[in-house]
């Protein structure tokens, strides 16, 4: 059977995560809309100091291209099973008393997530190596000036320091602009891809992002003639024997149980325990969606969901319930 392509929508800018994913693995960088249409890459009621797009998941055919084995967390992804650490179950039945059922899941859970950790540690050094060229090359274009970035500058020399200042003014990560990064900043030893921040020591950026344009021009990618392909309305058709598409991690929007959620959010706002950051209440939600339902709504998910009632009881969640 034909595979049928569509176009997809790029996002104006690209995090500096998606950045070393596109030069390593050839991930395209998407536009991502929420509920309200804006690209989730601009708004400001979703996320924190660390950036949850992208998914940081190495999908098969990535690691094939890379020559290196397959990533644990794709394949727990694609399996349903739980990418929690043991840290989390351990401080969980430390702080809490679940019943006897719950508590037997728990514990069965924590031991499969043992040997999860374990996996993930054996195939950290094969994604290190797949990504130290690439990274060198993203390094070697922002300091050269040939590639631009931007980014909110935070008070401090990196995110603890980060952290503390704006828990003790206060403040939200959103309240520090998007600037220019000079190039003349950049230190290879202090680029946080994960987070899509960097520092060097004394000055420390969050939200780094360069213009997506500007990136597939400077890193084209390797590129392979495909051989009959056809347009047909908007679509792109490939006539030839197609390769394997690659599997559907299970990272898109499953019907979680939004409705309990939302009961959870108003006994909290009774009682006064709705955490007066935004930021805590994403957490908390993250374990009692576990906990509970045995879920894993992705941060993003949550926090959306969230925004009204920060809206509606505190100034986005930032002034006390």
């Amino acid at each position: 059977m034909s595979i049928y392509l569509q176009p997809v929508q790029v996002p104006e800018r690209c995090y500096l995560g998606e950045v070393l994913l596109w030069v390593a693995f050839q991930r395209l960088p998407i536009a991502i809309l929420v509920d309200d249409g804006e690209e989730l890459r601009e708004t400001t009621e979703i996320g924190g100091l660390t950036i949850e797009v992208p998914y940081w998941e190495i999908s098969e055919e990535e690691t094939k291209r890379a020559n290196i084995p397959p990533d644990p967390t794709y394949l727990a992804l694609i399996e349903g099973k739980s990418t929690l650490l043991p840290a989390f179950y351990d401080d969980f039945l430390k702080r809490y008393d679940p019943e006897p059922d719950q508590r037997a899941r728990l514990e069965k859970e924590r031991a499969e997530a043992e040997s999860y950790l374990q996996e993930c540690v054996a195939w950290r050094p094969h994604y290190e190596r797949a990504i130290e060229y690439p990274a060198s090359r993203i390094f070697v274009a922002l300091k050269s000036g040939q590639l631009g970035a931007t980014g909110r500058l935070l008070p401090g020399s990196n995110m603890d320091e980060a952290h503390a200042h704006m828990d003790r003014e206060d403040k939200d990560v959103f309240d520090f602009p998007v600037v220019d990064i000079p190039a003349s900043f950049w230190s290879l030893s202090g680029m946080d891809f994960k987070s899509s921040a960097s520092g060097n020591g004394v000055t420390y950026y969050c939200h780094v992002a360069c213009r997506t344009a500007d990136v597939l021009s400077l890193f084209p990618g390797e590129r392979e003639p495909v051989a009959g392909v056809e347009r047909v309305g908007d679509s792109v058709v490939l006539n030839e024997t197609p390769p394997k598409p690659p599997k559907q991690s299970n990272r898109g929007r499953p019907a979680y149980p939004w409705e309990p959620f939302h009961v959870e959010v108003a006994v909290l706002l009774q009682r006064g325990e709705l955490p007066s950051k935004k930021e805590a209440a994403i957490q908390y939600f993250q374990s009692w969606f576990h906990v509970t339902f045995g879920v894993e709504p992705s941060r993003a998910a949550i926090g959306e969901r969230l925004k009204p009632y920060y809206d509606k009881f505190g100034r986005g969640g930032r002034q006390k319930i």
